[in-house]
């Protein structure tokens, strides 16, 4: 800005000093020039010699009012600097109608282009393309200005730097702090939230655990997205959270479900959706809780949505807790073995994303070896190290 002020001011000073020498022969123009005025324009020429304190004409270009050359003065023969001036801008001025100017560094040597008009009682009288250069006492000035510039505006940064980084370094580490409580705390919500409606409906939590950790392994080996895995852990942790308003003889029922009670039993989906939409930080939750149930062949409820229409999360979802659903122990069934357990998807594969259930079964051997025999402390270990890498940022 110093350095924009600064050469603002030099053009203002060869205006002012140019104004003086030329005042009389502008004021006194009543007629446009023309080819006709050449006599005049040496005049002025001399009287700029004379005049510009700080300032030597090179070159002098006069045009009419419709742009035709009709005077050119240059100090010397193919002058270096005009050339350049040339070169670099061409005849850009006599192209525009206001005022344009430009700074031409050459040799160590300062040279100031100026295309104006020229007015008098708002008559336009012609166009004037001058060229000049500045006394080096001006060029040393502003150069020292511009180093002065540039070192005040070193020294201020690095004051600012060396007061306000510590400050700016501790109160983003506060923040980080307060964040990272935050998502822990959101965390630790939902699972505690999932957890306590798995223990209502099976009496034990170790599904939710298990479910999330077999969602977070196939989730990861088909590629899904961070934000996606995300979106997944929170829906499975509270995909049965729904069923806290569903009625203890029917939730807790140890025989088969009549129609009726099936038909509230459905309901629960409905219901967790309900639960979460205005929690703004779970929202993303629905997908999993209402389509979890949904069947790739259309079958499922409580939509009847099929194929590529049930979101990724709800379809990863739905494989992994039918599997465990099966491989797991209950009131009213016991356990099917692994090779059960696979058996019975593979035949009802037409309810399952055949990408999603392929994609789970060249991985599930392993990763139910893993599961299976290890206790609730155990899977809380081993999920924690998936989990809270997928919500630090």
């Amino acid at each position: 800005m110093v350095y924009i002020y600064q050469t603002r001011q030099i053009k203002q000073e060869l205006f002012l000093q140019a104004k003086k020498a030329g005042r009389s022969f502008i004021e006194e123009r009543i007629r446009p020039l023309s080819k006709k005025d050449s006599r005049l324009f040496e005049h002025i020429i001399n009287l700029l010699h004379q005049k510009l304190t700080h300032f030597r004409v090179v070159m002098l270009d006069v045009y009419d009012t419709s742009k035709r050359d009709i005077f050119h003065y240059v100090s010397e023969p193919d002058f270096p600097a005009v050339s350049k001036g040339k070169k670099i801008l061409g005849k850009v001025f006599s192209l525009v109608d206001d005022e344009e100017y430009i700074f031409i560094e050459f040799q160590d040597d300062l040279y100031l282009r100026i295309f104006s008009p020229l007015y008098h009682d708002q008559t336009l009288l012609g166009f004037m393309d001058i060229m000049v250069e500045v006394d080096p006492n001006i060029l040393a000035r502003l150069k020292k200005t511009r180093t002065m510039a540039l070192i005040m505006t070193i020294s201020t940064i690095l004051t600012m730097t060396i007061v306000f980084y510590p400050l700016t370094y501790n109160f983003y580490r506060k923040l980080q702090g307060i964040s990272r409580e935050l998502r822990e705390s959101h965390l630790h919500t939902i699972l505690a939230l999932g957890n306590a409606i798995a223990k209502r409906d099976s009496d034990t939590d170790e599904h939710n655990y298990r479910v999330t950790y077999y969602s977070l392994c196939l989730a990861e080996h088909v590629k899904m997205s961070p934000a996606s895995i995300r979106t997944l852990v929170k829906g499975a942790f509270l995909h049965d959270v729904g069923k806290i308003g569903i009625s203890d003889n029917i939730l807790l029922k140890h025989g088969k479900l009549t129609e009726e009670e099936f038909k509230v039993m459905q309901t629960h989906v409905e219901l967790g959706g309900q639960i979460v939409k205005d929690i703004r930080w779970l929202a993303d939750a629905r997908e999993v809780i209402l389509f979890h149930h949904e069947r790739y062949d259309g079958s499922g409820y409580p939509l009847g949505t099929a194929g590529e229409q049930i979101p990724l999360t709800a379809r990863i979802f739905a494989v992994v807790d039918v599997f465990d659903a099966l491989t797991s122990q209950r009131p009213y069934k016991q356990a099917f073995s692994y090779g059960d357990a696979i058996k019975i998807l593979t035949k009802e594969s037409q309810g399952f994303d055949p990408k999603i259930l392929n994609a789970f079964i060249k991985i599930s051997k392993v990763i139910y070896n893993e599961t299976a025999p290890a206790g609730k402390m155990e899977l809380i270990k081993r999920i924690e190290v998936k989990l809270f890498h997928y919500f630090e940022n």
